[in-house]
């Protein structure tokens, strides 16, 4: 089953489509939810795709972000810069951004994060415009 049927199922409408992430072709506070998952790691200008993300969602709209992030242990930072530097010219993939600072520079307040794998896999959730309490687990 597609994803338009498994949410209908669900009572829920999706709308799936493809844009650059740096340039979305959407109106401003068009979407409640953003799910990008091992997408901003491949994308060049970060920073500019969170900017357009928290552009085209609404106020109190939520970011539910996994991505390969900088690892808060030395020995795994190390070795993740050394494999960026195939990664970035093979595939686009950076190994090594940490999107918190980033998200929190574009207006977004981190409700949750979560470290993986040695710390280098990271999810978070993150909403546009609201203040909230902020827990982070390693």
């Amino acid at each position: 089953m597609d994803t338009h049927g498994r949410a209908r199922q669900q009572g829920l409408t999706a709308d799936l489509g493809e844009a650059d992430g740096q340039a979305l072709p959407f109106d401003d506070a068009c979407f409640d939810t953003d799910v990008c998952t091992l997408g901003l790691n491949a994308i060049p200008d970060d920073r500019a795709a969170v900017g357009e993300t928290h552009r085209v969602l609404r106020p109190g709209g939520r970011l539910l972000l996994l991505g390969h992030v900088a690892s808060h242990h030395l020995p795994v930072r190390l070795l993740q810069r050394l494999l960026e530097k195939a990664a970035v010219r093979m595939a686009a993939d950076h190994q090594t951004r940490r999107p918190c600072p980033v998200l929190v520079s574009a207006g977004f307040t981190i409700e949750e994060q979560v470290r993986s794998r040695a710390g280098v896999i990271q999810r978070i959730s993150a909403v546009k415009g609201r203040r909230s309490r902020s827990r982070a687990r390693s």
